[in-house]
């Protein structure tokens, strides 16, 4: 079982910038991790990331546009404006230099952040991202976030669920993705459908410009993702200067929530190394 009894993340309160973002801060330590979530999630889900990380880091956890208690203030959303939502946030609360792990949607805002503001990222973690994805599954995403656009739900609910979490099962894996169903559920159909579109076009933004990266880069997936592949994490690490990548056995999309005992000691050994060699 995880150290959930060390920090209560439920009872800690959310602060929000001057834009409506909504955050909380753990730990006090020189060194500052910043997580962002994925489509359809909040911040919530790093929990098990701030139980470990906050006793030698300090701890960020953000909800991105219209997720979570952020505010969704305009409609056509781009990345841009998550990466700025992200700059301004670290402005207002005085970090100016940070490493990244971000999820999904929230991998491809950290790299994005990292190619425009360089000076600000000590180290790189994208969990599950994709790259490079085929015209087929470009265009089954884009129908799927013109299809909650639309009917104003988020479909399919129970099959995603499937997909994020192959093959969990036991009483403690099924309390987990309950969380889970409850966040997705209850984020509105139209920051979903927004943030959804931009996660179905974004992955080509990348395509010729990971070179530019210039931190140290973990690009870190599981073996049953179907749709953040191995392959994909493994040739973005070949075009990223100082990039890697891994795969974790046996483990889906979700993995850093359902299974941080595995996923925290890599990231954890990654920034250990990291930060020897680059402070």
């Amino acid at each position: 079982m995880e150290d959930f009894e060390v920090i209560n993340y439920s009872d800690t309160p959310s602060f929000f910038d001057k834009d409506g973002t909504a955050y909380k801060a753990f730990g006090d330590a020189p060194a500052t991790l910043i997580f962002i979530h994925g489509v359809g999630m909040c911040k919530e889900i790093w929990q098990p990331q701030v139980e470990h990380f906050s006793k030698n880091y300090r701890v960020i956890t953000y909800d991105f546009l219209g997720h979570g208690q952020s505010l969704l203030k305009k409609d056509k959303l781009t990345l841009e404006d998550y990466i700025s939502q992200l700059y301004n946030l670290v402005n207002e609360i005085g970090v100016s230099k940070f490493s990244i792990i971000g999820h999904s949607m929230g991998a491809l805002i950290a790299v994005a952040f990292a190619l425009r503001y360089p000076e600000k990222v000590d180290t790189l973690i994208p969990i599950n991202i994709v790259f490079k994805r085929t015209k087929k599954a470009q265009d089954d995403v884009i129908m799927r976030a013109k299809d909650v656009l639309k009917s104003q739900q988020i479909p399919n609910i129970n099959q995603t669920l499937e997909r994020w979490f192959k093959n969990k099962t036991s009483p403690y894996d099924l309390l987990k993705i309950n969380n889970v169903q409850g966040w997705l559920k209850n984020t509105s159909p139209k920051a979903y459908s927004e943030a959804y579109y931009l996660f179905a076009t974004s992955d080509r933004v990348f395509v010729n410009n990971l070179s530019n990266l210039q931190p140290p880069v973990l690009y870190l997936t599981g073996s049953e993702d179907p749709n953040s592949t191995s392959l994909m994490s493994e040739q973005m690490a070949q075009e990223t200067p100082n990039g890697s990548s891994e795969s974790i056995e046996g483990e889906a999309h979700m993995m850093a929530y359902i299974s941080a005992k595995k996923v925290n000691p890599i990231i954890e050994y990654f920034l250990n190394n990291t930060y020897n060699t680059t402070t």
